[in-house]
């Protein structure tokens, strides 16, 4: 693999000063830290004094940890080479209980096991270095998320460590730890992340931006505090790896036609609907940046906001402020819009203004929590919309699945068991593929320094479009049952998604029993 460039973070920006932390109780912690013998201590406003700054601003750096200071009775003291080093641009000096080399080491090695260079300074074996390592390996194994937490790992075990990478979907362990050292690591993120390094109890999010060269890496930062200790997840945001364009996403032909035809309707509703991380907000994006211009007025109401897109204006939910989905809707519409992307149905009130929108002549595009496409449909029923109305304003529900490919370089020819074939051969037939004429070359994994011995690059999307037809709207009026409403959408040619991970699984592009697994179906 080619050598990485380094990413180094760019800290965001404080939070609140000094007035504020007296409200909340989330102020420096009056635990004392005592100074080493002899060191040349000052207070507060002396401190304050010599960087010329504010006593709220210095407040914000305590938070921050970017300065370093520990309390004597109510006193805040600080040692001046701690004062003359943030002076000078340095971060502040930190005593780990235990060696850090053993973690930096385990990084180092598995990078030069994936074949990545210059993730790092492997020599040195720091906190900074070791966050650099963690998250420049995470960016080369294509992670999109890192957890950093305290386990046992086996029942009675010793609690220690870890580090995992999501990869394709999938947790994979990194590296086990001493424990002491998550106090270290989570004050290193949080102080990048902007949050405050002395609050241990309340949950906290942060953000981090990183400079990767020729693009910017957006980190979302997760603090929690459970029995065992803090943990980290960090969210990785890599515009690079977002699909923004519906040709790039894998649809057969004919879906992303019809997709594409319904979404440049002048009006109506289009749902992405499935499980959490099943890839709704990157299909949606992609949907945007196909409509999206300076002739286009195109809107959004997310929670939170993922990537800015050009041409549209981007509003971020805060229910705790006010601003709900609902209310954001209603706003929306007094601002002109041609295409609205609402982030997700939440409740009746939700819906029903999505519904107004799409029905007043505005093309409104969400999602919702379902296994498919069909009970979409009746889950809208469920929610309080009247069955005439759901068919009138909804255009097209498209319900998907992320299952991950398997690695080109290293799969190999694998059969499934008759069992499993005679089900796949039901599954297909009473989902609108042609079993009989399917010829099937069915692989496994291997792993290989490619894939990073997973045996697996990468996801791929299974799917199902369901077409909202004059049929399928008298079998709404009429309260057909989910079951009615898939068989009348197969008769006039879509197929499940059952049907469609088949067919890839017997193209060799994924594992059959991944599939069915992936659906329930197993």
């Amino acid at each position: 693999m080619a050598a990485r460039k380094k990413t180094k973070p760019r800290k965001a920006s404080p939070g609140k000063g000094e007035d504020a932390e007296k409200r909340s109780g989330t102020g420096p912690a009056a635990k004392p830290e005592a100074p080493p013998p002899g060191a040349d201590l000052m207070g507060m406003e002396e401190a304050v004094a010599l960087l010329k700054t504010t006593r709220a601003t210095f407040y914000r750096w305590l938070r921050g940890g970017k300065i370093k200071g520990f309390k004597a009775g109510r006193q805040w003291r600080f040692e001046r080479a701690e004062i003359e080093r943030f002076l000078k641009g340095e971060e502040p000096q930190l005593e780990l209980p235990v060696s850090i080399e053993p973690l930096v080491k385990s990084l180092v090695r598995r990078a030069a096991k994936l074949g990545v260079q210059d993730l790092a300074e492997p020599e040195k074996a720091d906190l900074g270095n070791a966050m650099d390592l963690i998250i420049n390996l995470a960016v080369a194994m294509r992670a999109s998320d890192i957890h950093i937490e305290p386990f046992p790992t086996a029942p009675g075990a010793e609690t220690v460590g870890v580090l995992r990478y999501r990869v394709d979907g999938v947790l994979h362990p990194l590296a086990e730890f001493d424990l002491r050292l998550i106090p270290a690591l989570v004050e290193r993120f949080k102080a990048a992340a902007g949050c405050d390094v002395r609050e241990k109890i309340k949950p906290q999010d942060g953000r981090i931006l990183l400079d990767a060269g020729d693009h910017k890496l957006d980190l979302r930062l997760s603090f929690v505090g459970p029995t065992m200790g803090e943990s980290v997840t960090v969210r990785i945001l890599d515009p690079r790896a977002v699909l923004l364009n519906l040709a790039n996403i894998d649809y057969t032909a004919r879906d992303r036609e019809r997709l594409m035809r319904n979404i440049r309707s002048p009006w109506g509703l289009v749902l992405v609907t499935g499980p959490t991380g099943c890839g709704k907000t990157t299909v949606l994006y992609a949907c945007l940046n196909e409509l999206a211009g300076p002739d286009v007025k195109t809107m959004s109401l997310e929670d939170p906001v993922e990537f800015m897109l050009p041409w549209v204006t981007q509003i971020g939910i805060h229910p705790s402020k006010g601003l709900t989905f609902e209310r954001g809707i209603r706003a929306v519409l007094r601002s002109d819009p041609d295409v609205i992307l609402v982030g997700e149905i939440r409740n009746r009130e939700t819906l029903t203004v999505c519904q107004q929108a799409a029905l007043t002549g505005h093309m409104v595009m969400t999602t919702l929590h379902t296994d498919e496409a069909a009970s979409a449909l009746k889950r809208m029923v469920e929610i309080g919309s009247e069955p005439f109305v759901v068919a009138e304003a909804t255009r097209m529900v498209v319900a998907q699945r992320l299952v991950r490919k398997l690695c080109p370089k290293c799969s190999r020819p694998q059969q499934p068991s008759e069992e499993t074939l005679r089900h796949a051969a039901e599954l297909a037939r009473s989902g609108g593929l042609g079993w009989d004429s399917l010829k099937a070359a069915f692989r496994g994994p291997t792993g290989c320094s490619e894939c990073g011995q997973t045996g697996f690059k990468g996801r791929t999307v299974i799917t199902e479009v369901l077409e909202i037809t004059a049929e399928i709207g008298r079998a709404l009026r009429a309260e057909a049952s989910v079951d009615e409403i898939r068989s009348i959408a197969v008769s006039q040619g879509m197929t499940t998604m059952a049907a469609d991970g088949i067919r890839r699984a017997a193209g060799g592009q994924v594992v059959l029993m991944e599939v069915l697994q992936i659906l329930g179906l197993r």
